[in-house]
């Protein structure tokens, strides 16, 4: 099948690379400049590069994968269903809770193409070996949940870009739509449980930095002096569809950290936990005997999520089936009225607030 990939930034690269590991052929590319655009299809031996995203340039696809920045999703989203073609989209579906709402709609009145979103996580074998006993049962009721997501790309010094410009369309909320996406995402996928109500508070321990040569610092001359807005971790506690709880530290400026996200399900006869850090290892804890690891050093790693995730959209595409594993644009709209929600509830001190609430707004 021929692709097409909106965007040359790095999340692309690991599109790219991951569209040549499943064999699919890509046929076209845009960039936000000229010579972005040339340099990725050169480097990927793609024939066609443009900077605009048509429907003339798209035609003889047969799948485009979104990789730009998530205020410019609806916009690629939109103009590649209403053109007939699957779509896969990077996370988060969208900042603007009713541009999610109406690309649900959309993919359900064009449900003869694919329409899925790259929640990665799902695709590690460990993550899903736990879903996989969860469903089965025999582990009791989800008591509680506990998890974080660290990352230390924006301990200061750090790069300026997108992500903190103080008045930029992608610059609402940042680590929880970036990442905290991700951790929504997961928690559900391996609970098979929807985020209900949510209470968050918001840590932006520098809000005021000083920007040299694209790099942002800590201090620095006033006429240097930036503003960022959004936040850089965030406390939030979550209530499921059962009743369980469930909270979640994110960070974006964990020192040390890269890429670290770790869940644990409480359940009345078992425990199951998983951290990115070690991929491979499925940990359960029973009463009494401890915790056991089991281990699968063949499983693959972040790269191979992607691969898996791919192969598996192809796939659907080809046999014109559903997908149980892929996100669909249903499930993403519904993290983004999540995230919605915590940012409500950090502008309101801490309250609690119903997502179901907040989706009907949208919704109706």
């Amino acid at each position: 099948m021929k692709s097409a990939i909106i965007g040359t930034g790095l999340i692309a690269h690991t599109h790219a690379k991951a569209l040549r590991e499943c064999g699919e052929e890509i046929c076209f590319v845009t960039g936000h400049t000229e010579k972005g655009a040339e340099a990725f299809s050169l480097e990927y031996g793609i024939p066609h590069h443009n900077t605009k995203l048509t429907q003339e340039n798209i035609s003889e696809t047969d799948c485009v994968h979104i990789c730009t920045p998530p205020s410019s999703h609806y916009a690629d989203v939109k103009l590649c269903l209403e053109s007939g073609k699957n779509v896969i989209c990077e996370k988060p579906l969208t900042l603007d809770p009713l541009e999610a709402a109406e690309l649900k709609k959309l993919a359900e009145s064009h449900g003869d193409v694919l329409s899925a979103v790259v929640f990665n996580n799902r695709f590690y074998p460990a993550v899903t070996t736990i879903r996989s006993a969860v469903i089965k049962g025999g582990a009791g009721r989800l008591l509680f949940s506990s998890g974080h997501y660290f990352q230390e790309y924006d301990v200061l010094p750090a790069a300026y870009s997108w992500r903190c410009a103080a008045d930029g369309p992608d610059s609402r909320f940042r680590a929880v739509t970036e990442i905290g996406s991700h951790f929504i995402d997961l928690l559900e996928f391996m609970t098979g449980q929807t985020v209900e109500k949510v209470c968050t508070v918001f840590v932006k321990p520098h809000q005021e930095r000083f920007l040299r040569e694209g790099i942002m610092y800590a201090e620095g001359l006033p006429s240097e002096k930036i503003t960022v807005n959004n936040e850089d971790a965030a406390a939030i506690m979550f209530r499921l569809s059962d009743g369980a709880v469930a909270d979640c530290m994110l960070s974006e400026i964990s020192p040390g950290r890269s890429n670290d996200v770790s869940i644990e399900l409480v359940y009345d006869a078992a425990s199951f936990s998983w951290c990115s850090d070690r991929p491979y290892d499925v940990c359960t804890g029973k009463k009494g005997a401890g915790l056991s690891v089991k281990q699968n050093d063949f499983a693959g790693g972040f790269s191979t999520t992607f691969t898996d995730c791919f192969r598996e959209a192809y796939e659907c595409m080809i046999q014109k089936r559903k997908s149980s594993v892929l996100a669909s644009f249903s499930q993403a709209e519904h993290v983004v009225m999540v995230c919605e929600s915590i940012g409500r509830s950090a502008q309101n001190d801490g309250a609690w607030i119903d997502v179901r609430e907040v989706a009907h707004e949208y919704e109706s």
